[in-house]
């Protein structure tokens, strides 16, 4: 069964079952690119993330966290000591996410996501620990895949794609 198919039966039971409260799915189905390289510094990490062009997202580093929304990319390093993970968007269908692998390297995921039938999507929320511009939860757009070797729908990815309101 294709995506769109799941989407109509489930948007079905979500209609028919409305005190279960299941949460609403992304209008459209998906499909997904994923691309995964490994750079050997902090600075070469960095360099990947501001050649993304980024408009909002977040940055861990040893000694803070940083975040922006529709400004530049932090400077590397800048009080907070080397980069450890990020997670951002370019807001044009695209999410890039940087994770330190405790292994003197950093692996770095880059998720396109277009008009498919291959994922369904549902928008998730997670509260935030900043309130600079008023906005206190950070948002993904977690993808579904039905797999024949499990039941079911499942999750497979979450991609951030900016942030959103008070919680």
């Amino acid at each position: 069964m294709n995506a769109q198919e799941i989407m109509k039966q489930y948007e079905g039971l979500r209609r028919a079952m409305p005190d279960a409260k299941l949460p609403a799915l992304e209008a459209d189905a998906y499909q997904l690119t994923v691309m995964h390289k490994t750079e050997n510094s902090a600075e070469s990490a960095y360099a990947v993330l501001d050649s993304f062009n980024p408009v909002a997202g977040w940055m861990g580093f040893q000694s803070g966290n940083q975040h922006f929304n529709h400004e530049p990319l932090p400077k590397a390093g800048a009080n907070y000591g080397q980069l450890l993970n990020a997670e951002v968007t370019n807001g044009k269908g695209a999410s890039l996410h940087v994770r330190y692998n405790g292994n003197g390297g950093w692996v770095v995921t880059e998720y396109g996501y277009s008009a498919g039938n291959d994922y369904l999507a549902d928008k998730v929320r997670h509260v935030a620990s900043f309130d600079k511009d008023g906005n206190t939860t950070l948002q993904y757009l977690r993808f579904w895949q039905e797999k024949a070797e499990v039941l079911g729908v499942n999750p497979v990815f979450a991609c951030f794609v900016g942030f959103g309101g008070k919680a």
